[in-house]
């Protein structure tokens, strides 16, 4: 993280690879408190749901965070979401966020 953005509801994160390995050749994404969980430093996700990307049903704070495999637009569980594609690449789902849906969550890891 570089730093604190609009009083505090955003961080800016600095991201290490070389400008032709990042999406879109951006190196800072910000990125809101409410989107961030974070647990330790280390890269990557050893968790099975880690092959799902994050969709979202609803809107705002209500918004439910959905597993959805590549490139379709329709979760584990049914329900019809919309990717957030940032760049070509996609926020992978978190089984362990508050808003996970979850249906998705018992779908994801028994799969």
């Amino acid at each position: 993280m570089v730093m604190v953005l609009r009083t505090g509801t955003l961080a800016l994160f600095e991201l290490d690879s070389e400008a032709e390995d990042l999406p879109g050749g951006v190196r800072r994404w910000p990125v809101h408190w409410d989107d961030l969980l974070v647990y330790g430093t280390e890269s990557g996700s050893d968790h099975p749901c880690g092959v799902y990307r994050l969709g979202l049903s609803g809107a705002g704070r209500q918004a439910v965070q959905h597993a959805v495999p590549v490139d379709t637009k329709i979760s584990l569980c049914g329900e019809p979401v919309y990717p957030l594609p940032v760049c070509g690449w996609s926020i992978p789902f978190s089984p362990t966020t508050d808003r996970a849906c979850p249906d998705c969550i018992h779908l994801a890891v028994i799969s």
